[in-house]
């Protein structure tokens, strides 16, 4: 009896011991800093590739992933330290728990980074893959109107116009290197859809790919989608137009009322005079600070509209 025990007892725990072993083995696999950039973000593969900060995922990690988990902790030890030493504080049980801190600090900090560049590339991509669209799906579509099949006209399309569109480097490095493997160019559409941060040619492609599996007009899809693109592009300007419209007249009504408002004010002001305020103290007030915020504010609004637009 006591045996049986005995040998219940020590299954429960070699149970209990494989348990922590796996539970240890997913956690410090998971806490690997490619496996968390992963884990954090699934789809970094695409961004990497169409941000065009490197060739893949793996490549991006053994190079630039390395240096960052490299230099950001070091960085932030040597500002902590620097800090302990000035501030007099630097005894053996402040550096062991701020030793810790910063371990545990730079190591997130550098997972964030990671995610983060690629994503603000990919993000900072799109305005300028958006404006050149049209000259993309319009080389794109004569191509295969000269009774060229999808493979033949992606592969001239990649080889000829490649330095004539320099902002599509990241899509066109994509399209070339499958292409080469003799890949199936519906496959390359589909995967050329998940990598670019330009929503029309996200659209496009994938169109290409569907009407090529279905046998449609593959020349008539590529003219729809510029004539959605070309649509949606006049309504914008029209759009961005309008707010500049309304900004400039908000900022000419402010300089057509404020002098008045002024000269208002003054009247009254030399009639009933206040103590705390002077005339001269608001005209001070109204050129030199309200008037250059108001321009201020004026410029970068109208900056921000117009910078949607880059023709």
């Amino acid at each position: 009896m006591i045996k049986i025990k005995a040998y219940k007892y020590k299954n429960i725990l070699y149970k209990i011991l494989i348990n922590l072993n796996n539970f240890f083995y997913r956690f410090f696999k998971n806490i690997k800093p490619c496996n968390l950039i992963k884990k954090l973000n699934p789809d970094i593969d695409y961004i990497i590739l169409g941000s065009g900060i490197s060739k893949g995922f793996n490549n991006y990690c053994k190079r630039e992933v390395v240096l960052i988990f490299l230099f950001l902790p070091t960085l932030l030890w040597e500002v902590v330290y620097i800090y302990l030493g000035l501030s007099g504080k630097y005894n053996i049980e402040n550096t062991v728990i701020i030793s810790v801190l910063t371990v545990i600090l730079g190591y997130l900090l550098s997972v964030g980074l990671s995610i983060l560049i690629p994503s603000f590339k990919y993000s900072s991509r799109k305005d300028d893959l958006e404006a050149k669209f049209h000259i993309f799906a319009s080389t794109l579509t004569s191509l295969l109107a000269g009774g060229e099949g999808l493979s033949e006209a992606l592969l001239t399309f990649v080889n000829k116009y490649s330095e004539e569109l320099k902002e599509f480097n990241a899509e066109m490095n994509y399209i070339k290197t499958y292409i080469t493997l003799n890949e199936d160019p519906n496959k390359i559409l589909e995967g050329l859809s998940k990598i670019t941060p330009s929503p029309s040619l996200k659209i496009l492609a994938q169109s290409l790919a569907r009407g090529s599996v279905a046998g449609a007009d593959l020349v008539q899809i590529a003219q729809d989608s510029i004539s959605s693109y070309l649509n949606y592009y006049y309504s914008l300007v029209e759009r961005i137009s309008s707010s500049i419209g309304t900004l400039l007249e908000s900022f000419l009504v402010v300089g057509i009322v404020g002098p008045v408002l002024i000269g208002v004010m003054g009247m009254l002001f030399t009639v009933y005079p206040v103590t705390t305020i002077s005339f001269t103290s608001l005209i001070i007030l109204v050129i030199f600070i309200l008037i250059p915020i108001v321009s201020l504010i004026t410029a970068v609004l109208a900056d921000n509209q117009t910078s949607k637009l880059k023709l």
